[in-house]
Formats: structure tokens, C-alpha cells, sequence
């Protein structure tokens, strides 16, 4: 096994040896070939402008914001956006004239789009938190930079600064118009807010003034004055009654001497006494429970009506006697007053009852008014309190503008100017070439065993026995001549020289593309401008 792994290792390293020219080729060849990439690849320069974020300046105790705060995340997202808008780019290239080739061969959104690639925003964190190995999104971030790249380290500063610049600004007027539209949002529903409640409230006026005694606090006042009404109809009730009976007792007083009776059950009784005892008897049935529909009270109210008619025509009959005694004229007065106070009593009855009624509606409307007056008033204080509590946001979200207004609260502001980059940010020209030196070497590696495994010629004397199965008794090897030396060293000068004409060929190629991708190198413009400020020192001119 040994044997076999020293014969395959041995194999390779001759099989590399007799194709090494082939690998130094090919390693060359893509090494020249990254030199020359590296060359022609513009410059790039990057320069950084710090973004601080400061805190808002008046205690949150005092006065809070009213915009609400975002995570890094979000916060990284938000800057990312205002930054690479499009409106503030195109300005951007327009003004400083960023890619005037691109500009000429390629739409606007091509060469905004290019410009948003060399646009670089991310956080910083302190070189303590580094140290410690915090991740940035368990840290408070309130640093980040802008970057920008370009072919002109003078313009990627420039651009850098713009870009810093404006987006402070335009975060300023961000944070101002939306603490402006939060005040705006609050002040409208305040309004609203208002608005309805002036609404209930003039519903609960309406209710009041088409209800006028019918409100619930008037209720004690209205069952106070129902039971005072109640005892006044009584007491008129009593007086009609008293004033009755003295109408019929003068009134039988004055009809004394006439000779009218009526017969009844077997005895003799005047109309009057007949007309008193069916009144009691009315009484006495009503305090029984009798309604008016009672077949006795109907009977004993018609029997009373024509008692009534008969001592009336009595009456009128005894009025038109001109000869009446002194008491039969006494007692014709107390009958007419007696008359008069029983009449004032039924109109003060009647009018006793209208109140009664008036009273009683308002009673049984109270409950309905009160349920109306209570749903609105629930409402009413509802939305007071909603009015209070968004008048006090409003106050708040008031005080809050106005402080985003003096660029007292939270706020961006440029820590660090971009200043030219001093050294190129890409590319990376070493590590292009040594890049290519590694790719092309491996190349050659690879393409010379390829090669090999595809020789089958024998090259060693164990190969061909190993081939053959007989032994190989002796190897004679290459006998070269003078000639044949001297053909090898042409060979190898030629060789030699085309590679070093290659090469140079490549390096002045790489030197010119240089110079026409990224124009002529400082140091050259400097010398060439000191020469061309001492040759006009000698001219007559300067003299």
C-alpha cells in the first residue's frame, strides 16, 4: 500500500515537473489578467458623515412627546427611506452634477438607482459595546453614519454632506408636521366632541321646555300639590253638601204652610223629608260599593229629580204670593244664599277636578319624561367626560407642537462632517491580483493533471514493466548535443522574452486603462503643474 501511494505521489510530482511551463502559463497569464482588471476598475472613495441622535432637551415628566418612538429596526428603516427617496436624490444629482456620463446614456431612475447602491446608512456602536459583544439590537442605537461612494473622493464628501444635511432637516419639518397633525387629529375630535354635545344638550332643553311641570324634579312638588287639591275637593264637596241641605231646609221653611205630602209605604211624609231620606239612602249605598248603573241608585235618582221639580213648583207657587209672613221671608233669603254658596261650590269643584286632571297627567307623565331626560343625560355625561380628557391630549399634544417647533425635542443632528477620503475604499487592488495569482495557479494545477491523466505514453521504466508484466533490464536516456543545448536556449530566451513582452504589454495596458478610467494620478498632476509653473517663471513674460 505504501509502495503503491509512494508510486502514485511519485507519478504526480513528475507529471507536474514535465508540465510546468504550461502551469507557469497559465498562472501567469490570469495573473496578468486580474492585473489588468484591477487596473481598469475605477476608483472608488467613501466618505462618512455621523448622524447623533439627541435626546429630547425638557424632562418627559413635564412634557412627553406625542410621536410615537420606533425600534432600531425601524428606526434604521425609516432614515434608509427618507434618505434614498427620489425626490431628494434627483436633487441631489442635479445639484452637484454626480453622474454627468451615466446622466447622458441612462434614464433618471437607472442612475438613481446606481446612486442608492453606493448609499451606505448603519449604526454605530461604542467601543465598549463592542468590546463587551452586545448585539445592536439589545442596545439603545442613537448613532449612525452615511456613507457614499464615488469616483471622486472630493464629490463623495460633498454628496455625503448634502445627504446628512437635508435629512436633518427634513426630519425636522417629519417631526414637526406630524406633532402638527397629532394636534390637528385631537383639536378636530375636540370639535366634534363639542359640537355633540351642545347637540344633547339643546335635546334635553327641547324635553324640558315641551314638559313644563312633568320633569322629575318637579314630581315631590306635583304629589305635595295632588293631596292638597284632593282635600280642597273635599271640603268643597262638603260645602256643596252643607250648602244643599240648608237650600232644602229653608226652602221647606218656607213652603211650611203648604198642604202637598206623599204617601209612603203606608205613611205620610212631606216631598221634602222624602227627598232627604232618599239622599242619605244614597249616600249610605255608595259608601256600600254601589256603582251609578245600580238598578236602586238609577231609581232613587229619578225619584229625587221629580221631588226636586215638585218643591221647585212649591216655590215658585209660594213666590207669587205677595203675602208672605216675616219668617217665610227670612227664610226665602237663607235659601237663596244657601243656593248661591251651592252653586260657587260646584263651580269651585269643577274647577277643583280640571286641576286634578291636570295634575294626574303630569304625575303619569313624569316617568316617561324622566326615562327621556335620563338616556340623554347618561349620554351627555359621557361624552363631557371624553370631551374633558381629549381637551387635556389636546393641551398636552398643544405643548408637545410647540416644542417640536423649537427643536426641543428628539432630533437629528450631523456629529461628524464627511470629509475626502484619503485612501480608496475600493477596489481592493492587491488582493485582486493575489487573488488571481491563487485562481491561476490553481488553474495550471488543475489543467496539468488534467493533461496528465489524458498522456498514455510511458515516461518511467516501471510503468512500461507494469504495463508489459516482463521485467525492464535497461533504460537509455536522451543524449543531447550542442546543437540541441543551444536550440533549448533559444527556446527558453524566446520564451522569456515573449513572456516579459506580455507582461509589459499588459502592465503599459494596465497603466493607460488606469489612467483612462480614473484620469492622471495626483503626484503626476502635481508635477506637471510644478512644470508648468516654472516654465512660465522663465517667459519675458514673468519677468
Amino acid at each position: 500500500m505504501n509502495t503503491e501511494q509512494s508510486f502514485q505521489i511519485g507519478s504526480l510530482i513528475d507529471m507536474l515537473r514535465r508540465r510546468l511551463g504550461l502551469i507557469a502559463v497559465v498562472a501567469g497569464a490570469v495573473t496578468l489578467a486580474a492585473i489588468l482588471v484591477a487596473a481598469i476598475l475605477p476608483n472608488q472613495y467613501k466618505s462618512t458623515a455621523i448622524l447623533l441622535i439627541e435626546p429630547q432637551t425638557i424632562s418627559r415628566d413635564l412634557v412627553a412627546s406625542n410621536l410615537q418612538s420606533s425600534d432600531l429596526n425601524d428606526r434604521l428603516h425609516l432614515i434608509q427611506m427618507q434618505i434614498l427617496s427620489r425626490p431628494r436624490l434627483s436633487s441631489v444629482i442635479e445639484e452637484f452634477d454626480v453622474y454627468p456620463e451615466e446622466s447622458e446614456e441612462r434614464t433618471r431612475e437607472e442612475v438613481i438607482e446606481m446612486m442608492r447602491d453606493q448609499i451606505f446608512v448603519q449604526p454605530l456602536l461604542s467601543e465598549l459595546e463592542q468590546r463587551a459583544g452586545i448585539r445592536s439590537r439589545d442596545v439603545q442605537i442613537n448613532t449612525f453614519q452615511l456613507s457614499f461612494r464615488h469616483r471622486d473622493k472630493d464629490m463623495a464628501a460633498s454628496v455625503a454632506n448634502k445627504l446628512a444635511r437635508s435629512f436633518v432637516e427634513e426630519n425636522i419639518k417629519e417631526r414637526t408636521r406630524a406633532s402638527g397633525d397629532t394636534s390637528e387629529f385631537i383639536r378636530a375630535d375636540v370639535q366634534r366632541l363639542k359640537t355633540t354635545i351642545a347637540g344633547v344638550e339643546s335635546r334635553i332643553a327641547e324635553i324640558k321646555s315641551a314638559n313644563n311641570g312633568s320633569l322629575p324634579e318637579d314630581l315631590p312638588a306635583n304629589q305635595r300639590l295632588h293631596e292638597r287639591v284632593i282635600g280642597q275637593v273635599r271640603d268643597a264637596q262638603r260645602d256643596l253638601a252643607l250648602a244643599e241641605s240648608d237650600e232644602a231646609f229653608y226652602r221647606q221653611q218656607v213652603v211650611n204652610g203648604g198642604g202637598d205630602f206623599l204617601r209612603y209605604q203606608g205613611g205620610i211624609v212631606t216631598p221634602e223629608r222624602r227627598l232627604d231620606a232618599l239622599r242619605l239612602q244614597l249616600g249610605e249605598w255608595k259608601a256600600r260599593g254601589f256603582t251609578e248603573k245600580h238598578p236602586d241608585i238609577i231609581n232613587a235618582r229619578a225619584e229625587i229629580v221629580e221631588l226636586e221639580a215638585t218643591i221647585e213648583e212649591k216655590a215658585l207657587n209660594a213666590e207669587d204670593d205677595t203675602e208672605l209672613s216675616v219668617a217665610q221671608q227670612t227664610a226665602k233669603a237663607e235659601m237663596q244664599r244657601a243656593a248661591l254658596r251651592a252653586e260657587s261650590s260646584r263651580r269651585e269643584i269643577s274647577r277643583l277636578d280640571e286641576n286634578l286632571g291636570e295634575i294626574e297627567e303630569r304625575l303619569t307623565a313624569t316617568p316617561r319624561v324622566q326615562e327621556q331626560l335620563g338616556a340623554l343625560e347618561r349620554e351627555w355625561e359621557s361624552l363631557t367626560l371624553n370631551y374633558r380628557d381629549m381637551s387635556t391630549k389636546l393641551a398636552q399634544a398643544e405643548i408637545a407642537s410647540d416644542m417640536e417647533r423649537r427643536q426641543k425635542g428628539e432630533k437629528f443632528r450631523v456629529l461628524e462632517e464627511a470629509v475626502p477620503d484619503p485612501g480608496l475604499s475600493s477596489p481592493n487592488r492587491p488582493a485582486i491580483v493575489a487573488l488571481g495569482g491563487v485562481l491561476g495557479l490553481a488553474l495550471g494545477l488543475g489543467l496539468a493533471v488534467l493533461l496528465g491523466a489524458a498522456d498514455r505514453s510511458f515516461h518511467r521504466p516501471r510503468e512500461l514493466q507494469d504495463r508489459l508484466g516482463i521485467p525492464v533490464l535497461a533504460t537509455v536516456p536522451n543524449v543531447l548535443l550542442a546543437s540541441d543545448h543551444a536550440a533549448t536556449r533559444r527556446k527558453r530566451l524566446l520564451g522569456a522574452f515573449g513572456a516579459a513582452a506580455v507582461t509589459g504589454i499588459v502592465l503599459v495596458g494596465a497603466v493607460a486603462g488606469n489612467w483612462a478610467v480614473n484620469g492622471v494620478p495626483g503626484v503626476v498632476k502635481e508635477l506637471v503643474g510644478a512644470g508648468e509653473a516654472g516654465g512660465g517663471a522663465d517667459t519675458p513674460d514673468g519677468q
